[in-house]
């Protein structure tokens, strides 16, 4: 690697050990400014050492800061610079310095896409989870450091990028050689049919269902440079199978599912509601030509027929895939752990309006990782989030869900409270009379506190023997009164309550 390493933070480097790892400090409304920046110093150390052209090291198209992303942007920040396909961004494709520049303004944008960039030994640019940018020179690079700080970012010479290549973990790779595709040929008569999996930048794959050794010669060519290739037992029309599969999983699993034309939807984390055949849109859809596989995620989990990498055009193996666990990786795993029931602990973080609050989980990976949401806070009325939930705030709640997209837990107070009203109709019927205390007038009523997280309404007409046009003609915010109670609906959370002759 070049010798001369510097380290480009947009904070100074004594807050370097306070910062969360894999969790940005920069805030929201400053990363296009902080990104333009660092763009703007890296073409600085890139120009000075006589750098046009940068190759692609261990791509990702997301997986690095996250491992799921659901509504990327610009196709996880690679739109304008590669074709819709992604041709031309793959491990060792070479790139003009713009290009490498936009890989790097999306990455420190955290937009999903990850790689290194280098010129052999002469210079590289590197980004970590720490918004940590690294450049490494062959030569003394005094003056882009004097503009870079210019630039209001912080700078400091360092021993060596964390994200050096002599860091990296890797498996050994078999080269998907002749032997390869020769055994490949054998596979497809033995079984019938192979599924094949592409996984041509990390985190993203490309399925191929062969059925002939025809097919097997067809996809060859198309193939994506130092594509990872991987082959698992064929698909199949047993959808009902698969979701049985699906509901009793105990282990991350990809939903791989192949169209009547033949085609591949979006590949899913396969959850357990997934499964369900009884609602009316299923999740896995079964129909003529319609096929499925599960496929293992976890590399531990993963006993494929046959794997390799794809060699260059002059038969030698060049990729070296990093197998290194990402940040991304490690939550994942968390998340894994989790089931929907579990009671964890954390603190209030932010909060969204009257939506929710973000809450960090007691793990060193759960910052952000829980979610609250307004109805579940409490079984009783209250007039702010602040009363309930105010940041910084200890909280014990029980897991609601787990959404697989948004890398999130939903979260409960209320599930471990007693429901008041399931406690309040053990005790109440309907035509007892109860006491209770306005809250709340509306146009078309009143509704009344019967007991701590109970409500009922007095409709406009059940407020009085005689017509009333204005709730406030008969009863004021705070008044004591008894009711009747007309009905109860308890999956609707209602009780309809009556003053017409029980008003003290």
């Amino acid at each position: 690697m070049a010798p001369f390493v510097y380290r480009i933070t947009p904070y100074a480097p004594a807050e370097w050990e306070e910062t969360d790892r894999g969790r940005s400090v920069v805030p929201y409304h400053s990363r296009e400014r902080i990104a333009a920046a660092c763009v703007a110093a890296a073409a600085g150390f890139a120009l000075d050492a006589g750098v046009d052209q940068l190759a692609i090291d261990n791509p990702m198209l997301g997986g690095f800061f996250s491992f799921s992303v659901r509504a990327d942007r610009g196709r996880h920040g690679l739109s304008g610079l590669f074709p819709h396909g992604l041709a031309g961004y793959h491990d060792g494709a070479r790139v003009p310095l713009a290009a490498g520049l936009g890989l790097l303004r999306a990455m420190v944008l955290r937009d999903g896409a990850w790689c290194r960039l280098h010129t052999e030994n002469r210079f590289f640019l590197h980004v970590g989870d720490k918004d940590d940018v690294y450049v490494g020179s062959d030569r003394p690079q005094d003056d882009a450091v004097v503009r870079t700080r210019a630039l209001g970012l912080f700078t400091e010479p360092v021993v060596r990028s964390p994200y050096d290549p002599a860091f990296d973990e890797t498996d050994i790779q078999r080269p998907a050689d002749d032997a390869f595709w020769g055994e490949l040929d054998g596979l497809v008569a033995e079984h019938g049919e192979v599924l094949l999996e592409e996984l041509y930048i990390g985190n993203a794959r490309r399925w191929h269902r062969l059925t002939s050794a025809r097919e097997v010669r067809a996809v060859r060519p198309g193939l994506t440079p130092r594509a990872r290739l991987t082959v698992w037992p064929g698909l199949t029309e047993d959808i009902e199978a698969i979701r049985a599969a699906v509901v009793g999983g105990e282990r991350l699993e990809l939903l791989v599912e192949q169209n009547p034309d033949g085609g591949f939807g979006p590949v899913r984390i396969a959850e357990p509601w997934m499964g369900r055949s009884d609602a009316a849109y299923p999740a896995i859809t079964a129909g003529p030509g319609r096929r499925a596989a599960l496929v293992p995620l976890d590399p531990g989990e993963r006993r494929p027929l046959l794997a390799g990498v794809l060699p260059d055009a002059d038969g030698v193996l060049r990729a070296r895939w990093r197998t290194n666990r990402t940040q991304a990786d490690e939550r994942r795993s968390l998340l894994d752990s989790l089931r929907v029931g579990d009671v964890v602990t954390g603190t209030v973080a932010t909060g969204l309006d009257d939506v929710g609050v973000h809450v960090d989980l007691d793990h060193e990976l759960g910052r952000g990782l829980g979610f609250l949401r307004v109805p579940e806070m409490s079984w009783e009325h209250f007039d702010s989030v602040d009363d309930v939930a105010p940041i910084g705030r200890k909280i014990r709640a029980e897991i609601l869900d787990i959404d697989w997209g948004r890398e999130r837990v939903s979260l409960s107070l209320k599930a471990l409270q007693p429901d008041p009203w399931r406690l309040y109709a053990e005790v109440h019927q309907v035509g007892e009379t109860v006491p209770g205390t306005v809250t709340r007038l509306v146009p078309f009523g009143a509704f009344v506190r019967v007991a701590e997280g109970v409500e009922g309404l007095v409709h406009l007409t059940e407020l009085a023997d005689h017509g009333v046009d204005d709730p406030e003609e008969v009863v004021a915010t705070g008044d004591e009164v008894i009711a009747a109670i007309l009905a109860m609906d308890l999956d609707r959370r209602r009780i309809s309550l009556s003053l017409r002759t029980h008003r003290e």
